[in-house]
């Protein structure tokens, strides 16, 4: 057992703190199949004092700190890279502190989920807008803003999740403990509002992914639920791609307020259906692409005017109406009222045994996504000599495409862009190939949609080494970053190696 072990374990006692060899590679691991490195030790602090001394320790020992959250992430947001350091596992820090109903504001700490704080709120009647990543049932608080996550419900009405934030407290690389917004003013009795007392810090580390500080407890806006809300499901017709696209513009040109607008790709229902995972649209003649809405009103005339409007751009674009209920294909009242939100993002996750997506999750504008699409059937037909490989192997050929495509707030989409493949394990056999291949493939993958002007959002390790490696940043831009990641964090200790930052261990 190490000295450093033994000043950790002094922080948090025996029972939270492990270099199990067992214990060290599940935390090496989130949803994505890469594996990176492992960590020397795994360590579930209390409170931000307790984070506060293993950082300072951290950064005499100079050892690679790794915050994580739910570990949900897809993209290696919460894993080490490289075989050493300290995994910190924020799941310990799960209260909630504080709902401030007269001003609208929860406060929580930041390893808390999305769907325990929404489980709480509506005793209230309240909800957290934006709903997290669709991951939401065990993503954590802090990681979703750690991504600007968006997608888990209400993208459509409320943006992504760190538009709601209000102040944050973070421990910085070297173990400060800051405020932001309100809180920054010490006099302050309660968090209110994030603009003002000088620079929007709390926007530094929101979409840091983990570089900058380690959140430790988040103010959000919190909204009334609507007490009306409608849902309906429609068949795409030909040129889905396109008409999806011209029917996101229609919404937001005629200032409709939507809670949420998701289009399904056909590839996406053809293979879902096929393989049963979508038994709501089995017994459809045709095929093809899927696209629902759902609304919230305060009034049964409000409601009923959406309807309206809306009803008349779909059926404008020559779209099917489904039926009502979900086992009429209305996939919309089950994304609503079943908590579908948290369920829905990535279909074909677990549809054989081993068959994992290797996506990314990026914004575009509405116009662009159409062209993107077709780009990714072309990059597929390129590597149709690898696709061919992956088959042989796994019995099945990857899919290429995106996942289910959001409206965001403004005249914005997202996109969860990549291909299927399979793990290196298949049927009891090992085939290290296959790790190379993915490996290769995804980020050739994710390099074309780069430069289509993608906006990553959700970058982890993956994608925001490949925006460095490609030459994809603004010198300028990527020269700040690193500036105030120096400046913050001299020894580069906290999520080292992301955006290629690393620090005197590498």
């Amino acid at each position: 057992m190490t000295d450093l072990f033994q000043k950790l374990k002094r922080i948090v006692s025996d029972e939270y703190i492990s270099d199990s060899i067992y214990m060290r590679h599940a935390y090496s691991r989130n949803v994505d199949p890469v594996l990176q490195g492992v960590p020397d030790y795994v360590i579930r602090p209390k409170d931000e004092k307790e984070i506060s001394e293993i950082l300072k320790i951290a950064n005499k020992e100079i050892i690679p700190v790794i915050p994580r959250g739910g570990g949900d992430c897809e993209f290696g947001g919460s894993k080490p890279i490289g075989n050493r350091g300290i995994v910190l596992d924020l799941t310990r820090m799960n209260k909630i502190i504080n709902l401030d109903q007269d001003n609208l504001v929860v406060t929580v700490e930041a390893g808390i989920t999305w769907s325990s704080l929404n489980n709480f709120l509506s005793q209230y009647g309240l909800y957290t807008g934006c709903l997290g990543p669709g991951s939401g049932l065990t993503a954590s608080i802090g990681g979703g803003l750690s991504h600007h996550s968006v997608g888990g419900g209400g993208g459509a009405k409320y943006g992504s999740c760190s538009n709601q934030l209000v102040s944050l407290q973070v421990v910085l690389p070297t173990g400060e403990i800051i405020e932001t917004g309100s809180q920054a003013n010490k006099y302050s009795k309660f968090p209110f509002n994030r603009f003002g007392n000088g620079p929007d810090l709390a926007g530094l580390f929101c979409g840091d992914n983990g570089i900058y500080g380690v959140k430790t407890k988040v103010s959000l806006q919190v909204f009334p639920k609507p007490p009306y809300a409608a849902y309906k499901t429609y068949l795409m017709p030909r040129k889905s791609n396109e008409i999806s696209s011209a029917i996101f513009t229609q919404i937001r040109e005629k200032g409709i307020d939507v809670y949420d607008v998701i289009f399904f790709m056909d590839l996406l229902v053809s293979v879902g259906v096929q393989n049963g995972f979508f038994p709501m649209w089995e017994n459809l003649k045709r095929k093809r692409g899927i696209m629902f809405y759902v609304i919230e009103a305060n009034s049964e005339q409000e409601l009923n005017e959406k309807v309206k409007q809306l009803d008349q751009i779909f059926l404008t674009n020559k779209t099917e109406t489904l039926g009502l209920e979900i086992s009429e294909g209305n996939i919309g009242k089950w994304f609503y009222e079943e908590q579908g939100h948290w369920m829905y993002a990535h279909n074909l996750w677990g549809l054989v045994p081993g068959f994992e997506s290797l996506d990314a999750e990026c914004k575009v504008p509405i116009a662009s996504y159409p062209n993107i699409l077709k780009d990714l059937d072309q990059w597929d037909f390129e590597h149709k000599e690898d696709m061919e490989t992956i088959l042989k192997i796994a019995g099945m050929r990857p899919v290429t495409g995106s996942g289910p495509i959001i409206l965001l707030k403004g005249n914005t989409v997202e996109l969860t862009c990549g291909f299927t493949s399979f793990s290196s394990y298949i049927n009891g056999e090992y085939h290290p190939e296959l790790e190379a291949l993915n490996l290769k493939l995804w980020k050739s993958i994710l390099e074309r949609v780069t430069k289509h002007g993608a906006m990553w959002y959700m970058m982890g390790d993956i994608t925001s080494r490949l925006m460095v490696d490609i030459g994809a940043y603004n010198e300028e831009f990527y020269n700040l970053m690193r500036s105030i990641k120096k400046t913050i964090d001299p020894n580069m200790i906290l999520s080292s190696g992301k955006y290629n930052f690393w620090g005197k261990q590498a």
